[in-house]
């Protein structure tokens, strides 16, 4: 490991059953060589920041980056993007968490990109992406 990359957590959730509140964080994996990767959910969940009752925000979202000498191990990456359904953010600041996250494991990840797609309220659909191009 040179001195400019980032320790990266070991595997611990895979094969196993985990309780609420546990993963806190991302999990990864070594790779042969440079794969691009992409994530796509249809299950992440936040809550509107602008209404005081619960009014969940639906998104389908997408994760991209490039696997340069690690990947994102999935269970984690479910098991992360679960704890945001109690959190009450915008759709312009969770794709910029997201990404932030996930750029932080540079240089073992490089070129992340989050798409968001807030499923439709008031008859408007809401598409974030981050980096804006």
């Amino acid at each position: 490991m040179t001195d400019d990359a980032v320790e990266l957590p070991p595997l611990t959730l895979l094969g196993r059953t985990v309780a609420a509140g546990e993963a806190t964080g991302l999990e990864f994996f070594e790779v042969d060589r440079p794969v691009r990767v992409t994530f796509t959910t249809d299950e992440l969940q936040a809550l509107c920041p602008a209404v005081a009752q619960i009014q969940p925000d639906l998104y389908d979202a997408e994760l991209s980056y490039t696997a340069v000498t690690h990947a994102v191990e999935s269970k984690s990456l479910k098991l992360w993007l679960v704890g945001f359904r109690d959190r009450r953010i915008f759709a312009e600041h969770l794709a910029v968490e997201l990404h932030d996250a996930l750029a932080a494991y540079e240089p073992a990840v490089r070129d992340v990109r989050v798409r968001l797609v807030q499923h439709a309220r008031g008859g408007i659909t809401t598409v974030v992406e981050h980096p804006a191009d």
